[in-house]
Parts: C-alpha cells; structure tokens; sequence
C-alpha cells in the first residue's frame, strides 16, 4: 500500500492506497504484525571486506555463490568466426590460453562478485598505462596477460568520462594504491576491462565510490539462516538421547555433602563403568530409571527451505549451487537449461565487451596485424551433449561438409578445417593437424598433371 499528498484546494491531505479490511486489521495500512515489517539499511556487507574474505575463506555456500557463476561464464571458452589461414583460429585459441586470458578473466568475475567490483588490467610492454589505449599503435608481441585488481585495491578518479557511450560518467582513471610495486599507478579506463557484481542505482552507486554490491550481501540473512539451522541440528544429535534417574531424597543428599554426596558420586560412576549396549544399570529399588527419545522429523525440510532461499538469491539452481540430486521425477535439466540461459546473458553483458576489446590486441599481438573485418565470435554452449548425440552431431557434419566438398562448393583443406572446428564440440576428427590442412592446400593451388603434359599444357 502506498501513500500520496492530494493538493487540491490547496490543501494536503494523506490517503492511502491498496487493500484494507479494518474489521480484519488486514492490509499493510492495518494494526497487524505485518503491516509492522520495515526494510533497514543494513549497514552494507559489501564494505566489510574482512568479514567477506572471512566468509569466503570459511563458508562453502558463500564460495559456492561467487566461483560457480565465474567458472560457469567463463568455462565454455569462445568460437572465433573469421577470414583466416586455416590453423590460424586454433593458433590463436592456444595463444589465449598460453598468456592465461580465460583464468584472469575468471578470478575478475569472482572478485568483482565478492566485492562488489574488480579491474583486470591489460598488460602491454613499453607502453604507460595512464594513456589512453590505441589498438593501431601495439606492437608485435607486447601483450603480457592480463594483472587482476578488487576494488579495494584501487581509487576511481574524481574525473568522469565525458565522451558520448556507455561508459559516460564513470571514472576516467583508477589509481593503484595497495600493490606496492604498483603503489601510485595510474590506470586509464581504456586499458582495463571493469566489472561489477550487482549494478546499484545511480546515487546508492556514488555511496559505494562507483562500484557495485557484492552478491552476497542480498542473501546475506539467508546465509545465516542456513548456517545456524545446520549449526543447531548438528547440536541436536548430542541431545538425541537422554536419560534421567530419579533419586529419592536427592535434595538432602545434596545438602548434607560429605560421604552421603560421595556416596552418590560414586553410584553414578558405578552405572557408567557398568552401562553399555549389552550391560546393566544398577539402581536403588526405590530409585527410577528413564530415557528421552528425540526425533528429527521436519528439520531437514527447514534447512532445505534454506537452501532454496539461497540458490532463488543467487539465481543458481540446487543442483549446480550445492551439488544436490535431483528428486522426484525431475531430472534436474530443465533448471540447468534455465541457468544456462542466464548465464548466456551474462556473458553478453560482461564479457562480450572485455573479448570485444581483448581481442583486437591481441591479434596486434600475435601477428602484428589486425583482424580481419567482420570478424565475430560467440560463447560456446555449455550444455553438453551425451555420447549418442555427439555421434549423431559428427555424423550430420562429416555428411553435410562431405556435399559441400563434392559439389565444388569448397575445397578440400577448407573441409579439413571445418571438421576439426566441428570437433570441438563432438571430439572427433582432432586429429587434423595445420601440416594435414596445409597439403591438401598445396594439392589444390598444384594439381597433378596428366604424364603426356607439360606443366605449361603443351603436348611432349
């Protein structure tokens, strides 16, 4: 229900809007324990760096949240579409993978998710990261990997970018101030990849010195929940069992002390030499003797509750977040196929960017040469096929290049280099190599001439 000011007649007056009963005290207007729920700031987890490194170091659930999300986005690794010498995608896949690209890229997404932000600066030799970065001007071989920084280890400037695009009003510079071989550099925005991990709106972002909120602060009072239910039920086993013995006279017992309480000390220490499985209690025929049977039903089901909350607060499902079967008839792959489907848009979001502007330097790097126009890439699928449909896949492709191939449409090294792209996904036909596509290349540019001619066509 909200509230609003009326200012006609030139008064105000306060009227509420919503559902109400008063006869019920229902509705959030009403005198009900409802109505009385508030949201309070919460004094912001994300700044407790100490308190989130502990979380990370010590609850499994939180690590959980922040490295699945990172690994999952990162783990599919990218396809490379481009008008290039055959071998040339694969060399430059291996090359990604030799200056560490995709396990920088990770350890950025994960710190930006406990944190709330993170920079991964792009390493070039003989150039002054302060400057803006021009693509033309890198040179053969200067690209040294990329060097991760959390948000704790670096200042934005006061300065804002001004060009129209959608990173206006951000910082311009980020000033290292931890490392301390690093202390007092100065990063322009152009040459490092920002991420965030939850986007805060425009004033609450200004609280938080531009970046975002860590993931775990939204379900922060969840984590706790979860913890302190399995601390508490974990607590419950040793109290499962209890026995009691009723001992008359036991108050004066007590109060006299001396051999009458030595006397019961040493009762007690007589049932528990004695007592076992299969041993006796001994008591007093006026003594009783008795035992408390606790039973557990229904706390599995809260600490599930729990679970739940978390993995709706994550976006990630059960299976994935916490490693758990599915149950019932669901297989579980309905709700991995969802979760892919965010994390595809994810890597839209916050990767393709970071490759947008990656990859271009590193050609620079590589080959000292630009990409050739219009090239692109996507985010391979992380859903994996089983073994039948692999087989099903290869076969559909070996048919499907083999009839480009007869019909003159392509050559033969091009059908070479489609398989093994192909194979990337089904694991067959890896054992193309760059010498195999080369030859069957040579074969086509030369090919055999018949004995009774010449190679300039005239008869011998």
């Amino acid at each position: 229900m909200g509230r609003r000011r009326d200012h006609r007649h030139g008064g105000k007056r306060a009227t509420t809007d919503g559902f109400m009963n008063f006869t019920a005290r229902l509705g959030l207007g009403g005198d009900n324990t409802l109505a009385a729920g508030r949201y309070q700031p919460s004094g912001g987890i994300t700044r407790q760096r100490q308190a989130l490194e502990e979380m990370y170091r010590t609850s499994w659930v939180v690590g959980r949240m922040v490295d699945v999300v990172a690994e999952d986005m990162l783990r599919g690794g990218i396809d490379i579409q481009a008008q290039l010498d055959p071998g040339e995608v694969d060399q430059f896949l291996r090359y990604m993978r030799r200056m560490g690209v995709q396990s920088r890229l990770t350890d950025a997404v994960k710190w930006s998710r406990l944190y709330g932000g993170s920079l991964a600066l792009i390493l070039l030799d003989g150039e002054n990261p302060a400057e803006p970065l021009d693509v033309g001007r890198v040179s053969k071989d200067s690209f040294r990997g990329l060097h991760v920084l959390d948000r704790h280890q670096v200042d934005p400037s006061h300065e804002r970018i001004t060009d129209l695009g959608p990173m206006m009003g951000y910082p311009e510079y980020y000033s290292v101030h931890t490392e301390q071989q690093r202390a007092g550099l100065r990063l322009h925005h152009s040459r490092v990849i920002r991420f965030v991990g939850v986007e805060l709106p425009y004033e609450v972002r200004l609280t938080e010195n531009h970046w975002g909120a860590s993931v775990v602060e939204r379900a922060y009072d969840r984590i706790l929940a979860l913890d302190s239910a399995t601390h508490g039920s974990a607590n419950l086993i040793f109290k499962s069992f209890l026995r009691f013995i009723k001992v008359e006279g036991l108050r004066q017992i007590l109060a006299a002390g001396g051999p009458a309480e030595q006397a019961l000390t040493r009762m007690f220490e007589m049932i528990r030499r004695m007592q076992s499985n299969e041993g006796i209690t001994l008591l007093d025929k006026n003594d009783d003797f008795g035992a408390i049977n606790w039973t557990f039903s229904g706390i599995y089901d809260a600490l599930q509750a729990f679970a739940e909350q978390i993995a709706g607060a994550t976006g990630v499902p059960l299976v994935r977040l916490l490693g758990q079967s599915p149950k019932g008839f669901s297989t579980g792959e309905s709700d991995l196929r969802t979760y892919y489907d965010t994390i595809s848009t994810q890597q839209e979001d916050d990767l393709r960017p970071a490759y947008e502007r990656l990859l271009p330097v590193m050609a620079r790097s590589l080959w000292g040469k630009a990409l050739p126009e219009g090239t692109t890439f996507e985010f391979r699928s992380l859903w994996q096929p089983s073994e039948l449909e692999r087989s099903q896949i290869a076969t559909a492709d070996a048919q499907s290049v083999a009839g480009l191939y007869s019909a003159g449409i392509i050559t033969e090294s091009q059908s070479l280099a489609e398989l093994r792209d192909a194979g990337r996904v089904t694991g067959r036909f890896t054992g193309i190599t760059d010498e195999d596509i080369e030859e069957a290349e040579a074969r086509t540019a030369a090919p055999e001439l018949p004995p009774d001619m010449t190679r300039t066509g005239d008869p011998q």
